[in-house]
């Protein structure tokens, strides 16, 4: 009996447009035998997703970029991702199965899984695909590096590591549409300690904000905002705010509303003066060493080298 990697393998490998690979759960060593017969002229995109959560349980690993790296192929994360899909030129595979090789049958005892094809140009999954790219961003090196030194820094500590590698019940969802809504980020450490007296006002959306990022129990001060930092960074805001500031050196509230705009956020739910003076204080208190606030206007700037 042919397992689902094998089905994989042939849709991929027969492609020479493009080839897609889906799926929030990706393991280095399955992603490599799923692009071994794929050619090496065919551009390559591949979407999952990096909750530090998923990392820390085992179900994804960040050796899946370097193999990216190594093929050319485009690497896309989106924090909410769910589904998983696979597609070669006009045919696609959807299903349950992610990359890894228990769901691909490549390992015993296997996953029960499924996946079944589709007509790509089926109008469903065309809307499905332009959905899935403009809620996602571009995986950086400095993404990756981030994530590795927060999993360097926790084991130093006694943090609770998620064991349970069920994607329904990992913690933290940052949808694509994520916009930092606490004026004092400060004070979600000691929310999340539960060692604050802010208001009940002041407390719920704190609260809801900790259960998107999902950090687990056990963080220090420095790891928490280690946490905060390698999340945020894979929202479509934070990402293009970074990839503005690091290539233009700044990001001002013009620039800033032209972002707000690309990402389908209106004037009527954040202006981009309120919104610039909290990435101010978000970014320069989650990531110090590398944005601070210029003093002579309201802006986002690269930190000075010490």
């Amino acid at each position: 009996m042919k397992t689902l990697g094998e089905d994989v393998v042939s849709l991929l490998s027969a492609a020479r447009e493009n080839a897609l690979i889906v799926a929030p759960f990706i393991r280095s060593d399955a992603l490599g035998r799923v692009l071994e017969n794929v050619r090496d002229d065919t551009p390559i995109t591949i979407v999952t997703r990096w909750r530090p959560s998923d990392i820390l349980a085992g179900a994804s690993d960040l050796r899946v970029y370097d193999i990216a790296e190594a093929r050319k192929a485009q690497l896309y994360l989106r924090h909410d991702l769910h589904a998983k899909f696979f597609a070669g030129d006009n045919k696609c595979l959807v299903g349950s199965a992610n990359v890894t090789l228990s769901a691909l049958g490549w390992r015993n005892p296997s996953n029960f899984e499924l996946l079944i094809p589709i007509a790509r140009n089926a109008d469903h999954i065309v809307e499905f695909e332009k959905e899935l790219l403009a809620g996602s961003v571009r995986a950086r090196e400095e993404q990756k590096n981030r994530l590795e030194e927060l999993f360097e820094r926790l084991r130093d500590l006694a943090v609770a590591v998620p064991k349970d590698k069920n994607e329904e019940k990992a913690v933290g969802l940052l949808p694509p549409s994520w916009i930092p809504r606490i004026r004092n980020p400060e004070e979600l450490y000691t929310v999340y300690r539960g060692e604050s007296d802010v208001s009940r006002s002041a407390l719920r959306p704190m609260q809801e904000t900790l259960a998107q990022i999902g950090a687990v129990s056990g963080l220090d001060e420095e790891g928490f905002r280690a946490w905060v930092a390698a999340s945020i960074s894979q929202t479509p805001l934070i990402a293009k705010v970074i990839q503005h500031i690091d290539s233009k050196g700044q990001v001002t509230e013009s620039a800033l509303g032209e972002v707000l705009v690309e990402i389908g956020v209106t004037s009527e739910e954040f202006r981009a003066r309120e919104l610039l003076e909290m990435l101010e204080r978000w970014m320069t208190y989650f990531l110090p060493a590398r944005y601070e606030t210029a003093r002579d206007s309201i802006k986002l700037i690269k930190a000075k080298e010490v």
